[in-house]
């Protein structure tokens, strides 16, 4: 192979992993991910859980279940922290207990799996021992 060749064959193959890598939330903006994540997004149940939404504005969460007396169930802060391997939801300042089992609150420093316009998907290692995963659907 001529060296030409041999480097358009090395530059496809850095353009195919950063083409992959963005689809993965790698190498995305702190910037974006911060819009992306702005807005209601409703839990995705197992089981017998209750219904459950939460809304992200301006560095403040709101979580909310509608058949609870009240409705809001908890409030907190939030931040995004875009790493160069992955990207993490800081969530602090939560109180309530939650549907998880065991029962613990949600404030831990959260890797983002999934976001886009549809889907939110965050996991974290729980201090209850597990991994807890939460997905959300966007309203």
């Amino acid at each position: 192979m001529n060296m030409l060749f041999k480097r358009y064959l090395l530059l496809a193959g850095i353009f195919m992993c950063f083409i992959s890598c963005e689809s993965n939330h790698f190498l995305k903006s702190e910037k974006k991910l911060k819009s992306d994540i702005v807005g209601t997004w409703n839990r995705v149940l197992f089981g017998n859980e209750l219904e459950e939404s939460w809304t992200f504005v301006d560095g403040n969460l709101k979580i909310l279940q509608p058949s609870r007396h009240g409705d809001t169930l908890d409030v907190g802060s939030y931040s995004i922290d875009a790493t160069l391997a992955t990207p993490y939801l800081k969530i602090e300042n939560t109180t309530y207990t939650n549907q998880n089992p065991g029962g613990d609150t949600y404030n831990y420093k959260w890797s983002i799996i999934k976001l886009d316009n549809k889907v939110l998907e965050i996991a974290a290692e729980s201090n209850i021992g597990g991994l807890a995963q939460i997905e959300f659907i966007k309203q």
